[in-house]
């Protein structure tokens, strides 16, 4: 990678840093960062989350710094619903939903931003187009003209910006702000036995480390000009979270695999000699694939699986055949990744073991 390109986009001074040195009265935000990405993390997405970073969660959808877009977030857990007035009325000079649409203007990462979401436990009080219409979220389109005009006309006062931007959006989490612990805890049990059906995990000693590592990189004040710096010392990534589920969790019986394996080998005909060789590649592929979320591995695996399922629903019952067919079909680039034909064998037998 060269310099340009490990560029830190959201190199930016930072609207305030008050929330980092207070962690204790933004638990619920913390929680939520977290109980977001794990939705992210159930459909094999990449991400990284920063809290306290130009807004109170801010969420990129790649780790690759060309590819990054960005979400922000503004959580808030006041008391009551949130109004035209409440969402209007200026504190030290700005407002709410002025602060969230000022946190993306103006900067070298505008262009980068996907959405604008004002994030409320007690949901809001506003009009929209369809009356008696109840909405998780409300976008900039669905508000009613008088809405929106109101909206507008305030923004223009403060900080002298129109229309509104088109990918505001207002939403009511699903996370319940008094049992949230619980909720996310659950929420990994869950994650954890739709990726793994019938492993064993400790979803309550996962919690602990992702919650903390989410801590401790939140409240870290510096600013970063690197993109990978970035990452490394103010993200919760994709990746740190993967290693951390696979930590703790048996994802299938050791010995069980290793029968099918030997099973395997016998079957296609390998002597001892052989089988250990091919054995060391199957190893090799498999601690990648535990510990490797990037979209490279999660495209490898799904194509491989893919073949193996199109060779078996074409009535293919010899494992030796399966496997040479898998070898002459995969993508040429997707073959490149293999340096030796063995490596790749070892990759298609593991996708098979996982696989059933």
């Amino acid at each position: 990678m060269n310099i340009k390109e490990n560029l830190n986009p959201l190199s930016e001074p930072q609207r305030e840093k008050a929330g980092s040195e207070t962690y204790e009265d933004y638990a619920y935000q913390y929680h939520w960062a977290l109980y977001r990405v794990l939705a992210e993390h159930e459909k094999c997405n990449e991400y990284a989350v920063f809290v306290e970073l130009h807004e109170d969660v801010v969420i990129a959808d790649s780790l690759n710094v060309e590819k990054a877009n960005f979400e922000f977030n503004q959580i808030k857990t006041i008391n009551k619903k949130l109004s035209t007035s409440s969402l209007t009325s200026l504190k030290n000079g700005r407002s709410i939903i002025g602060k969230l649409i000022e946190s993306s203007l103006n900067k070298g990462f505008s262009d980068k931003i996907s959405t604008l979401n004002l994030v409320s436990v007690k949901a809001f009080n506003l009009e929209l187009k369809t009356e008696g219409l109840r909405l998780e979220k409300i976008t900039i389109s669905d508000l009613s003209t008088n809405q929106y005009n109101l909206l507008e006309e305030a923004i223009k006062k403060e900080i002298s910006s129109t229309p509104l931007p088109s990918n505001l959006q207002f939403i009511i989490p699903d996370l319940s702000e008094k049992k949230f612990q619980n909720e996310i805890i659950a929420v990994i049990s869950k994650l954890i036995t739709s990726l793994f059906p019938g492993s064993n995990y400790n979803s309550v000693d996962i919690y602990r480390i992702l919650i903390d590592e989410i801590n401790h990189k939140g409240m870290v004040t510096y600013d970063f000009k690197k993109w990978d710096e970035l990452l490394t010392k103010k993200a919760l990534t994709s990746t740190t979270v993967t290693k951390v589920i696979n930590a703790y969790t048996n994802i299938k019986d050791e010995a069980k695999i290793d029968c099918e394996f030997n099973n395997i080998c016998s079957e296609i005909g390998l002597n001892s000699i052989q089988g250990k060789k091919l054995k060391r590649t199957f190893n090799r592929y498999r601690i990648s694939r535990i510990s490797n979320s990037s979209t490279i591995q999660i495209d490898t695996t799904r194509k491989i699986i893919e073949l193996i399922e199109n060779n078996i629903s074409n009535g293919l019952e010899n494992l030796d055949e399966l496997i040479i067919n898998v070898i002459n079909t995969v993508p040429i680039k997707m073959k490149k990744q293999f340096n030796l034909e063995d490596d790749l064998k070892g990759a298609i037998i593991c996708e098979y073991i996982m696989m059933n």
